[in-house]
């Protein structure tokens, strides 16, 4: 049974006019076509509400992470760190080369992070005995608080303090926390143990001025605290002093790589996991354009899951928009048959419902995407409030007309059996109907 009467080429004007007597049709029966259409931009309203969510969500995350990598850098982790057997929380270690890495074409800066926990000796208590402890120990290439600052925030010292410089090799820069706890400033000199007899005196350079939790991340990066350790108790050397202490690099954390200019940051960092890996070293190179999908995917997933939960809630509006029809065929019969007694053919009875239905569907879509973009513009409001968060509110030109075309779609689908029944009816039959 098809649902379209005989096919026929309708001149604009007549489709204008069938415009008009759809348009009038539902002023002359204004609350019930406000209740239909109420049901359809309830369903309009969520699905555009958490679209424009999710397409905010994904702009904010892209832009903050392009903000800190930048087109022309790369980070190399563990391969198993995104993994199932990755450890929640905690970075893999792994062995790396870093003069190989900064020998490897279009490589121009590399700098990386090695933590362990070291015997560390300080000044004296009270009673002239010497403060001592075990705190996390962390080698950090000095090219990494000058090359990648948007990865480390803005570091604030102590008064006297500096950073790493590149000749240097037995400093050190500690959390504000452990010079507290091991009773030093700056000037002073510490005692620090590595593996078997090796040991350093390392002349403390600088002390990080104390950062209260709340303010963690407002630096514009990561932050250089790396650590696995959160309590700010780390001890901070050059990277060359762990080889010192602790031999070749075998429990390295993070290597971030900025590459030449004119050279694909991919294509760097495919070569560079390539030869690494032929070394031994067991890691995965990761570009802004990896991170990008791996965002896009998540979001586009979550939001295509919650639109169609929100979809249901459209299936049931155009049911509404049906019933309305169906009820609208009845009344109109009388109508119907006097349009046909006049020369009314059924497609053009077909059309005028279809196009009834259709602007019903279209009311509630324009009512639907203004109620919510305005609840995703609040829902923005209320993140950047009370999570700290500042969500962009992301009105597409695309959603928006996709909306409206399917808005529409969905009244004149809903209103396709309604109008063939009403382009069938029998023309001596509907005009005796009362």
């Amino acid at each position: 049974m098809a649902c379209r009467p005989e096919a026929e080429v309708i001149p604009v004007r007549k489709l204008l006019d069938f415009l008009r007597l759809a348009g009038q049709s539902i002023m002359h029966r204004r609350l019930r076509s406000w209740l239909t259409v109420i049901g359809v931009f309830i369903g309009i309203t969520a699905v555009v509400a958490l679209i424009s969510i999710g397409l905010g969500l994904d702009r904010t995350i892209k832009e903050q992470v392009a903000g800190v990598f930048g087109v022309d850098t790369f980070v190399i982790l563990n391969e198993d760190t995104f993994g199932p057997g990755a450890h929640g929380g905690t970075a893999e270690e792994y062995a790396l080369d870093l003069d190989l890495l900064r020998s490897i074409d279009g490589v121009k800066v590399a700098a990386a992070l090695r933590e362990r926990t070291g015997f560390v000796e300080g000044g004296l208590d009270e009673e002239g005995k010497p403060i001592i402890g075990f705190f996390p120990v962390m080698g950090l290439s000095p090219e990494l608080l000058t090359e990648f600052q948007s990865f480390t925030g803005d570091l604030e010292l102590m008064p006297g303090g500096r950073l790493f410089e590149p000749d240097d090799v037995e400093v050190a820069v500690l959390d504000y926390e452990v010079a507290q706890r091991l009773g030093v400033e700056v000037g002073d000199t510490i005692l620090v143990a590595g593996d078997e007899d090796a040991e350093l005196n390392l002349e403390i350079i600088g002390i990080i001025a104390p950062i209260e939790e709340e303010e963690y991340g407002d630096g514009g990066g990561f932050g250089v605290r790396f650590s696995t350790s959160s309590e700010g108790d780390t001890v901070s050397v050059p990277y060359d002093t762990m080889e010192l202490l602790w031999g070749p690099a075998d429990d390295v954390l993070v290597t971030l790589v900025k590459t030449e200019a004119g050279y694909d940051v991919d294509e760097v960092a495919d070569r560079a996991e390539e030869e690494l890996k032929e070394r031994g070293s067991e890691i995965t190179a990761v570009t802004y354009s990896d991170i990008s999908e791996a965002i896009g995917t998540v979001t586009s997933t979550i939001s295509a899951f919650l639109a169609g939960i929100a979809g249901i809630s459209l299936l049931v509006g155009g049911v509404g928009v049906m019933n309305t029809m169906f009820t609208s065929v009845l009344e109109r019969t009388k109508e119907i048959g006097v349009m046909k007694a006049v020369g009314a053919k059924n497609v053009h009875v077909w059309t005028i419902f279809l196009i009834e239905s259709g602007l019903m569907g279209l009311v509630g879509g324009v009512v639907g995407t203004l109620l919510g973009l305005g609840l995703s513009a609040l829902a923005s409001v209320f993140i950047g409030r009370f999570f700290d968060v500042e969500l962009i509110v992301v009105a597409s030109p695309a959603l928006i007309i996709i909306t409206l075309l399917g808005s529409f779609a969905l009244g004149a689908l809903a209103g396709l059996w309604p109008a063939w029944r009403a382009s069938k009816l029998p023309v001596v039959d509907a005009l005796r109907y009362e």
